[in-house]
């Protein structure tokens, strides 16, 4: 142990986080059991150690609850110094504040945030279940939601948030009007970890929603108070914190004088020559500050960097929990680096990169996207031979399924899956709760603690694994044996297998057929109309004396096939007929409600490409692109952007809350894509831009059983059109150039080959041929625009560069 209050053999010394807190101002390593939990009367060193090639990297993050002393804030941030110092200044320090913590501290919290009331005098280690004073939990955010203890009484509540009543032995949920479903769900996961860390078990979970009566809700409002001093969702706040766009600003600061002094650098367009290594700067962004540390910054300016960012934000007369990051030179952020429009060594740029200025870099390497990577496989258990047993949640309880029906869920319900097989002679079990799409909150929160109560009863030995619809893992599939049929509805809209439709049920089913694998191809149902299908899959239409199986011209053999196991299940006294797309019976057409558009393939199967999803976002802080395998219609997300490349097309979809960073990197990083393209696609492949909610079969045919209702919301489409327009968008669906991103659109911009050679502001750099006229394109690549773009692109590349425009 050194004297700092460090292990220095164990700081840093693998991935992963380590949290202090600071007790009688020295540091105390904290359990990991207790990572997430922050007293409000304390402040917290939180390291975070990555590992990438055998190399690591640290972000250093002091936490400062509101009621904590000032002698303890003065020694979480000495203490962050000295353990700084340990790691050997490599350390990306990050000051938090209570309330105030930036997406990437949040993001270390996958379950969240909880804030406690108290501190180290009066932080409680065991909970006696039957000794308890109530508290109110307010759950506010999207990707990462925040957990805070606050006021018991009604008007702590507000329309757009989910708050948890605990009362020890009852505990209760209650969702505002306008709450999402990520402050929902991590509702339902609190409740459980509540009831069964703190209350051992035994405390009853009861789930109200706003405006809805419920028989136990009396209890609730009789420890609030009135249901009138409820809030609006706008008088709760944004789920994010947004800031007004200033442009960034960088001070130089010294004390060369024998004070310290700040002094205005630039502001608005700032380069990397513009900071000193021998001195420190601090670069105001207007929602956050960075302190950047040079390489030959004396060692007391080094200690004092962020002291000196603290006294700015009080000359400032700025709130004192504006998020303030510490980064030595070497060492910066993505974000860091994105507010400088030029970032390279100064002995890089040249003067006519100054003159021009380049288009902000993409920090994803769309070469590499192109690189089909394989998913890693899925560690199988077993074969799925094993037993299996399955409940579906009817009125809060667990209702044993028909054997007959295994392998049939209902999109409205949600179920307990339990599979016992053995390994190395023992016994051994895995509990699945599966949640429908459409299934209540309730009956999602009622599966999920009713699968507590079976683990319990052997032991604590299974395995518990949550399934969502659509996204459910290999093994789940392999226990029905591409026999999985997921209908549309729930318990009292139940499909029967019989010739004759009962009354009240629906006697006209439709059901997309997709899938890669025999493990992953499944059956779920969808609208009942022409334009729900389309030619790269497989359908079953179910009608009262025919179930028909029609296979489009792009269906591969896997999907035929399950189709047919499929229609066998829902056949009951139906025939069966087998129908190949383009030779449908007028029947067929008459039960979709007459003959019309779909989305139609020319190719096979074998020349059909796999569709591709690639997840766009900035939520860490920079620019990163993720391949989505085996994706859903559940994998796009509102608050980010989309890549789906289908081959002949690519589509950026936008999500209805994305920033405008995303959006605008995400069309262009489409763009490069396709120009980048290695698999001989044209480098004009159409790219389009789809908003949420105005998605086109086209796109929508490329994920299974599409549901129109779940981005359906004409509110939301009255005020993104207005938005659209005021951003110069025409059309929720239109086709990307360069021009819709910033570039200058090369048809209307012409410049000769000298001009683009020195450098041009606001030309594509990766398409800088395209603005020559076609004479000088002629007589420099000594072949015509159509002969060009016949070649593949290595040769496209080696034209460029033997002409100066690569």
């Amino acid at each position: 142990m050194s004297g700092t209050g460090f292990d220095k053999a164990t700081v840093g010394a693998k991935a992963g986080l380590q949290i202090w807190r600071i007790e009688k101002l020295e540091p105390v390593l904290q359990d990991p059991n207790t990572y997430g939990s922050f007293y409000a009367g304390d402040c917290y060193l939180v390291l975070n150690t990555k590992e990438e090639l055998g190399t690591r990297s640290f972000d250093l993050f002091y936490w400062i609850g509101n009621g904590s002393s000032q002698d303890e804030q003065g020694a979480v941030a000495y203490k962050a110094v000295e353990l700084d110092d340990l790691l050997g200044g490599r350390a990306v320090q990050h000051r938090e504040v209570q309330g105030h913590e930036s997406a990437a501290f949040r993001a270390l919290f996958p379950k969240g945030i909880r804030i406690l009331e108290g501190g180290v005098e009066s932080a409680f280690r065991h909970v006696d279940p039957t000794a308890y004073k109530p508290r109110l939990l307010h759950l506010k955010g999207k990707r990462n939601v925040r957990v805070t203890q606050v006021e018991l009484k009604s008007s702590s509540l507000n329309e757009g948030d989910v708050f948890i009543l605990d009362l020890g032995l009852t505990l209760y949920q209650w969702n505002g009007k306008q709450a999402n479903k990520y402050e929902k769900f991590k509702g339902l996961e609190m409740m459980q970890l509540i009831k069964d860390k703190e209350r051992g078990g035994k405390a009853r979970c009861i789930f109200l929603e706003s405006g809805q009566p419920h028989p136990e809700e009396e209890g609730f409002w009789k420890v609030l108070g009135d249901k009138s001093a409820v809030k609006s969702a706008a008088e709760g706040g944004e789920d994010d914190d947004h800031h007004a766009l200033q442009p960034p600003e960088l001070f130089r600061i010294s004390d060369a004088s024998g004070k310290m002094e700040i002094t205005s650098v630039a502001r608005g367009k700032l380069e990397r020559s513009m900071l000193d290594e021998n001195d420190v700067f601090l670069l105001d962004t207007g929602s956050e500050l960075f302190v950047w540390i040079g390489k030959g910054a004396t060692k007391e300016e080094r200690a004092k960097g962020m002291q000196f960012a603290t006294q700015f934000l009080e000359e400032q007369k700025r709130p004192s929990w504006t998020p303030i990051t510490r980064v030595v030179c070497g060492g910066e952020t993505p974000v860091f680096k994105s507010y400088f429009k030029v970032w390279e060594a100064p002995v890089k740029i040249t003067p006519e990169e100054k003159k021009a200025g380049k288009p902000a870099a993409l920090p994803p390497d769309v070469e590499a996207l192109h690189k089909q990577v394989k998913q890693a496989e899925e560690k199988m258990v077993d074969d799925g031979t094993g037993q299996v047993e399955i409940w579906r949640i009817e009125n809060f309880k667990q209702v044993p399924l028909d054997k007959s029906e295994y392998g049939q869920f209902y999109a409205g319900d949600s179920y307990i899956v339990l599979y016992s097989y053995q390994i190395s002679g023992k016994d051994a079990w895995i509990i699945y709760f599966w949640q429908g799409r459409d299934s209540s909150l309730d009956e999602k929160a009622s599966a999920a603690l009713l699968t507590v109560e079976l683990d319990k009863k052997f032991g604590g030995s299974p395995t518990q694994v949550r399934v969502v619809q659509g996204k459910e893992p290999e093994h789940f599939l392999q226990l029905f044996k591409g026999r999985m049929i997921v209908h549309a509805g729930g318990r009292p809209s139940g499909f029967k297998n019989k010739a004759e439709a009962e009354e009240g049920e629906k006697n006209i089913r439709l059901y997309h057929i997709k899938g890669t694998t025999e493990r992953n191809t499944r059956a779920v149902e969808v609208d009942v109309k022409a334009a729900s299908l389309n030619s790269g899959d497989c359908f079953a239409l179910v009608v009262p004396e025919t179930v028909y199986v029609w296979q489009g011209r792009g269906s591969n053999e896997t999907e035929r096939a399950t189709a047919a196991r499929i229609a066998s299940i829902l056949q009951g006294n139906r025939t069966l007929t087998t129908v190949e797309e383009g030779s449908e019976p007028d029947a067929f057409w008459e039960a979709l409600g007459g003959k019309g558009e779909y989305v139609e393939f020319t190719e096979a199967a074998e020349e059909l490409k796999q569709p591709r999803l690639f997840h766009c976002s900035e939520n860490s802080g920079a620019f990163t692109v993720e391949e989505v395998f085996n994706f859903s219609q559940e994998d796009l997300i509102p608050d980010d952007v989309m890549i789906l490349d289908v081959y002949k097309e690519v589509y950026v979809w936008v999500g209805r809350d994305a920033r405008r960073e995303e959006k605008e990197n995400a069309l262009r990083l489409a763009l490069h894509y396709v120009e980048k393209a290695p698999d001989g696609r044209s480098p004009d492949t159409p790219v389009f831009r789809v908003e949420q909610g105005y998605e086109p079969p086209t796109f929508t045919c490329h994920f299974l059983g599409w549901d129109p209702k779940k981005f359906a919301d004409p509110e939301a489409y009255e005020k993104r059109m207005k938005e659209l327009q005021a951003e110069g968008v025409s059309s929720p669906v239109s086709r990307v150039t360069t021009s819709s991103i910033g570039y200058a659109d090369p048809e209307t911009n012409k410049y000769t080959a000298e001009q683009l050679r020195k450098g041009v502001p606001n030309v594509d750099p990766a398409r800088k041929e395209y603005y020559l006229t076609d004479e000088e394109f002629q007589a420099l690549f000594k072949m015509d625009r159509a002969a060009y773009e016949k070649l593949p692109l290595w040769k496209r590349q080696q034209a460029k560069k033997a002409v100066g425009l690569f």
